[in-house]
């Protein structure tokens, strides 16, 4: 069994200019930053033996804000990035028809698929563990998704996360 503690990035100043940011690094706001320090808070007294994020910077910032009092294991994992907008990465999202992607974007079945990849390496090595993982708001919806058997035509059941957000999982089926 594993207890699960996702949680998405705080505020960036990309979020705000309604950028794509994919793998772009992200500056997190002012807000953000109070986001992931109310994060901190929020699991102040909860019991996690690691943390799992994404390598990129507007996740590993939230991280360190988050929890800057607690010296955990911290694995960053290039599983948890934010979906590949390929050429649209950076655009603003008004600035493009949302409707026809680029070729060299991940599909969301390629996101769907990295989530899974993602819950089987938890599985395989974190079992009995309470685990934080960082990412960011498509990821962690496909993640979500996988953990509650959601088809990926689904995927848009899964409630949005806000930033800094954080939800509770309990991954029960270990092999």
């Amino acid at each position: 069994m594993i207890t699960l503690y996702l949680a998405r990035h705080g505020q960036t100043k990309e979020n705000t200019m309604r950028i794509f940011q994919g793998h772009l690094p992200g500056e997190l706001t002012d807000e953000g930053i109070e986001q992931a320090k109310e994060l901190g808070k929020e699991l102040e007294n909860i019991h996690i033996d690691c943390i799992i994020s994404s390598d990129l910077k507007r996740v590993t910032d939230t991280v360190g804000y988050a929890m800057a009092k607690r010296n955990l294991p911290w694995e960053k994992n290039k599983l948890l990035r934010e979906i590949d907008w390929g050429i649209w990465t950076g655009l603003k999202i008004e600035s493009v028809n949302v409707k026809n992607p680029p070729k060299d974007a991940e599909t969301k079945e390629m996101l769907y698929e990295r989530a899974k990849s993602f819950i089987d390496y938890l599985k395989s090595n974190y079992d009995g563990k309470h685990v934080l993982v960082v990412a960011h708001g498509l990821i962690n919806r496909s993640i979500q998704a996988n953990i509650e058997g959601a088809e990926i035509n689904k995927l848009h059941t899964i409630p949005h996360m806000k930033n800094a957000e954080v939800r509770k999982f309990i991954i029960r089926d270990i092999q």
